[in-house]
């Protein structure tokens, strides 16, 4: 028998309500062994034992071979991912998108996962789910194939040589300062409004958006502040950006304690609407922007209160929270320079903050005069 198969299963009765099935497997040393389980009828016995020559088939993860299922190998990956020092969302994110992975391309042994069929999946995912799945299962697959390559399993990761998945390009869309400040009016009385018994609606939207307005801070990292920590409104006020708020299916909502990047723990002097907003608000829960009961806010439970604000005003979809940091971005590339504005954001590189974050006013030359020669 070849390494890691067994041959005929046979059952026994040994009394009433006992049975045991056995078959002999060749184990990964090369002896052949027998291997049995019991149970109280013989179609159990077999059951039991199918399981427990199922998994003494499992290759360790050092001995993945160009037989090993991508399914497996995807396994091995994904403890591999638990070990690395990426963030809780990223690891969420991809663990999701293996799914697609299992789906089209799960049972293949790895020999099979050729640039060809890597291709296939790939176009037919941009088709089915779209090119941002597509883009995030290229990602994720490629680092299965790179796991199976050093592991002696595959020669080469086909992944490198497959299809691109193009990007389309798109200018960044964002509100100018009338419109900001027309938002700001209008956010201040929404939040202001009553309710039929007479009382205040506590939306408490307004000054979220203030604190993206006057910061640039992404939405999680505007409900991780904390007042004691990260808020200093002393001398020269400002915050210090420690974390985020995340929520992760069978995690829950809770505050991830580092920021998303080496350059996204910052610390950002506060404009003084900024600094009266916060001065103006009750400390009667560790962070600032807490929800009704003063816990951790959920920044999709934000979301959801600013489409109703949306909808009321007549806002289109693409203004999100967002765009208020997009808004940041242009104003400050505008008035400093790409670079000032990609520090503010937290952003790695000027690049995405170029690509992403700032909407460009293209103006062309003042040649009215030798235009003017046309007319002359």
């Amino acid at each position: 028998m070849p390494v890691g198969t067994w041959g005929s299963i046979n059952r026994v009765q040994l009394g009433p309500g006992q049975w045991v099935a056995r078959a002999r497997f060749r184990d990964y040393d090369g002896v052949t062994r027998l291997v049995e389980r019991g149970g109280a009828s013989g179609q159990k016995a077999e059951n039991a034992l199918k399981e427990a020559l199922r998994d003494r088939a499992r290759l360790p993860a050092e001995d993945l071979t160009p037989e090993t299922r991508l399914s497996r190998v995807a396994e091995e990956w994904t403890k591999e991912l638990d070990r690395r020092d990426v963030s809780d969302g990223t690891k969420d994110l991809y663990k999701r998108n293996l799914k697609h992975i299992a789906r089209g391309m799960g049972g293949l042994q790895m020999r099979e996962v050729t640039v060809p069929a890597v291709d296939r999946f790939l176009e037919a995912l941009m088709v089915n789910s779209g090119p941002e799945t597509a883009r995030l299962c290229r990602v994720v697959l490629r680092g299965i194939c790179g796991l199976a390559v050093r592991k002696g399993a595959m020669p080469l990761n086909p992944v490198r040589d497959a299809v691109a998945i193009p990007r389309k390009a798109t200018e960044a869309q964002t509100l100018d300062v009338a419109e900001v400040v027309r938002a700001r009016a209008r956010l201040a009385k929404w939040d202001a409004r009553l309710t039929n018994g007479g009382a205040l609606r506590r939306t408490d939207i307004a000054d979220p958006v203030d604190m993206i307005l006057g910061t640039g801070l992404r939405t999680g990292e505007v409900f991780a502040l904390r007042w004691d920590e990260d808020v200093h409104l002393v001398d020269i006020p400002y915050i210090e950006v420690t974390g985020t708020v995340k929520e992760i299916k069978g995690k829950g909502l809770y505050r991830q304690n580092y920021a998303k990047t080496d350059m996204s723990h910052r610390r950002l002097i506060l404009p003084p609407f900024v600094v009266e907003a916060l001065r103006a608000r009750t400390r009667d829960s560790e962070y600032v922007f807490a929800s009704v009961t003063g816990t951790l806010r959920s920044p999709n439970n934000f979301r959801t209160q600013w489409r109703k604000f949306r909808e009321a005003h007549g806002y289109e979809a693409w203004v999100t929270p967002k765009t208020f940091r997009k808004a940041v971005a242009t104003l400050v590339a505008t008035r400093a320079d790409d670079e000032t504005a990609a520090g503010q954001l937290g952003h790695e590189s000027p690049k995405i903050t170029k690509r992403h974050y700032i909407r460009r006013l293209h103006e062309g030359p003042d040649v009215r005069a030798i235009l003017e020669l046309f007319a002359s």
